[in-house]
């Protein structure tokens, strides 16, 4: 693979970069697809032990999971369209600076480094309005920390109802909420 990358390096200024990156990414993208079935299995799993412990709790609990998910599937959907867009803008920056320094001598011969650096400076700054955006919407799924805080709370509170008033044991209600909790995150 490496002699593949390095001769189409050589026919072709830019490409080496994006090659190893492409091939990295069906590297990551095959580890991916066990990941997704492992947060599957922990979700459902989860679920049926807080059940089989606390089927009460875990029945008030499971709708008030939705507050908890639902923000997560977005946040993750949009960062993953706004870091393709910013893997395409430093895809172009990079292929603009890996042809300038593959031909420094014509571009310093030709007192072209200016012309260089503005083409160079205009390519990163659609990356640079990405990652303002990527902040942002790290910012508020860091917000959405609450939403869980709020669901300790009221598995607290239901929990206590449920060991002062119908007799359920304070170990299966603590067990099934961490298992809703853990199952939801």
């Amino acid at each position: 693979m490496l002699m593949a990358v390095g001769t189409i390096g050589c026919v072709m200024d830019g490409a080496s970069t994006p090659l190893i990156m492409l091939a990295l990414s069906q590297v990551m993208n095959m580890y991916a697809a066990t990941n997704f079935l492992m947060n599957i299995s922990t979700f459902f799993t989860s679920q049926l032990v807080a059940f089989y412990l606390c089927w009460r709790l875990a029945l008030v609990m499971t709708p008030a999971l939705t507050l908890l998910v639902a923000p997560m599937i977005v946040y993750g959907k949009l960062l993953a369209e706004v870091m393709k867009n910013i893997q395409k803008s430093h895809m172009a920056a990079g292929g603009i600076a890996e042809q300038a320094l593959s031909s420094i001598r014509t571009v310093f011969s030709y007192v072209a480094e200016s012309y260089v650096e503005q083409k160079f400076s205009a390519a990163l700054e659609l990356g640079l309005k990405l990652g303002v955006k990527q902040g942002l919407m790290k910012g508020m799924a860091f917000g959405t920390i609450g939403i869980a805080y709020a669901l300790w709370s009221l598995q607290a509170w239901y929990g206590s109802v449920l060991v002062i008033g119908n007799g359920a044991k304070g170990g299966d209600v603590f067990n099934a909420g961490v298992c809703i909790i853990v199952g939801g995150l």
